[in-house]
């Protein structure tokens, strides 16, 4: 570890090397043991550990003035993983959808209340239907991936979850009415997979499975979408009966890892 001796350097810098000296050491290191590693003054170095261990980044172990990682970076650390385990495995599956039914493929999650695709693969379309790696989708109710997530809800979380936003109409194809949507969400469940006409992007339709891991939690959704005019209505039981195909061989290899 490279002492820090700059007068320049910033508390932001100092308290990223103390994470990176915990990281590399096993068990828990000592204030003074931090302090002597990477030369930070004593007071600075206390104001650092002391908002580590607020944010719980770091901890304070049992025994007294030691420290250790905290298990809200272990718990970030492990979400990242998992998202890029999710992409790597259901990339191949994507490409092979792809080509099944030349359109355009999205894998999207919920990360902290809202839906992102963080995944896909542009159709043979003309017309992009402007879907994009780290887009947000921000209506549940408007968009096939949110109402895969809302039908696997119960009633009071689904309540608490639209209520924040309400039904907007995002279209004058979106559902804006609560009993319209619950009777599409029944739809969704019996199915295996939801439908959005039209409802986020006029002109645009798409359909969406969900995908579990081995504990049988949803961890994200398998779409396609394409605009209205190699979209049509037949399409809608076909393409959705692919999608959760799809999504159940993703969700298979899921539970080998």
């Amino acid at each position: 570890m490279k002492q820090i001796t700059s007068p320049r350097t910033t508390a932001v810098d100092r308290a990223i090397d103390v994470i990176e000296l915990l990281s590399e050491n096993e068990g828990t290191l000592s204030l003074s043991q931090i302090m002597n590693k990477l030369d930070i003054p004593k007071q600075s170095l206390i104001r650092i550990l002391n908002t580590l261990c607020v944010r719980g980044i770091i901890d304070k172990a049992e025994k007294r003035g030691f420290y250790r990682l905290g298990m809200n970076l272990l718990f970030t650390g492990n979400h990242l993983q998992d998202k890029r385990n999710l992409r790597s495995i259901a990339w191949p599956f994507m490409q092979e959808l792809s080509q099944k039914v030349r359109k355009t493929i999205e894998l999207s999650i919920l990360d902290r209340d809202q839906l992102v695709c963080i995944e896909r693969i542009q159709g043979n379309e003309s017309v992009n239907i402007y879907s994009r790696i780290g887009a947000v989708y921000p209506y549940f109710h408007a968009v096939s991936v949110g109402k895969v997530y809302l039908a696997q809800m119960d009633s009071e979380k689904r309540k608490e979850n639209l209520k924040k936003i309400g039904l907007p109409a995002v279209t004058e194809n979106t559902i804006t009415n609560a009993r319209t949507l619950e009777k599409e969400l029944q739809k969704v469940k019996n199915n295996g997979f939801a439908f959005e006409d039209q409802e986020l992007r006029k002109g645009v339709r798409r359909v969406a499975a969900p995908i579990y891991d081995n504990m049988n939690k949803i961890v994200g959704c398998i779409s396609i979408a394409a605009p209205i005019f190699s979209f049509v209505l037949d399409d809608v039981a076909k393409l959705g009966v692919i999608a959760k195909e799809t999504a159940d061989e993703i969700s298979k290899s899921l539970e080998l890892q």
